[in-house]
């Protein structure tokens, strides 16, 4: 947007978004206003203030103020923060004997292709709690339901998706299809390297090690602690 010169407003949302992460990596890289969002219900009242002549000056400085301040809290508390040297996080790595853990065998390596996999088998797998927190019911599934405030509310809302549910199945709205992929994989410090079944390396991944000062009996983990180590 800042190559192409964009000078829109940017607003940030979505479950992976925050407030800090938007003043510390994305409004630094842009000239126009940058504001975070909570999700789209709250777009209509931010939008009413960019587009008011009224307010939007007012609105937009006090959003910039805002990062600004995001941005200083959070260089303070990582500066704060004990950062330990890679090398001793990585002696606090989470140890596992693999002398004494068998690792089961699959079913089979290589990759495997589902094609229109049945939705009425991935329904049942359905976590409801995040649903009723988009609809802002907060409280867990099955629990909510039973809920003396907002009980009533949340069975009418479960009913109504069951029901949309049944006729995305029913009458074939969607398919699912998916690509899976089982390989050989060692562990070298904190990369995992992926084999061919003749024992060439085909890939490898990164992964990163937590390195702040952990409480007695916790791990400096890394994902490639759970592979098994080349050595």
């Amino acid at each position: 947007m800042k190559r192409q010169g964009f000078e829109i407003p940017l607003l940030i949302g979505g479950a992976t978004t925050s407030k800090v992460h938007t003043a510390v990596k994305i409004e630094p890289n842009y000239s126009s206003p940058v504001i975070h969002v909570n999700d789209a219900s709250r777009c209509v009242t931010v939008v009413s203030s960019l587009l008011s002549k009224d307010q939007k000056s007012e609105f937009v400085i006090k959003t910039r103020d805002e990062n600004a301040r995001l941005r200083e809290y959070h260089k303070n508390a990582r500066s704060a923060a004990e950062i330990l040297p890679l090398m001793k996080a990585r002696e606090n790595k989470f140890k596992i004997d693999w002398n004494k853990f068998e690792i089961p065998k699959p079913a089979f390596t290589g990759i495997k292709t589902f094609k229109d996999y049945s939705i009425k088998e991935i329904a049942t797998y359905i976590d409801w709690t995040p649903f009723f927190i988009s609809w802002e019911m907060k409280g867990s599934y099955p629990k909510i339901l039973k809920d003396p405030v907002r009980g009533e509310e949340a069975t009418k809302l479960f009913n109504d998706a069951r029901k949309m549910l049944d006729s995305i199945i029913q009458e074939k709205w969607i398919t699912a299809n998916a690509v899976i992929g089982i390989f050989p994989a060692l562990a070298s410090d904190d990369d995992i390297e992926v084999y061919d079944n003749a024992g060439n390396v085909k890939e490898v991944f990164h992964t990163l090690r937590q390195q702040s000062r952990k409480t007695e009996g916790q791990s400096n983990v890394a994902l490639a602690d759970f592979i098994r180590p080349k050595n």
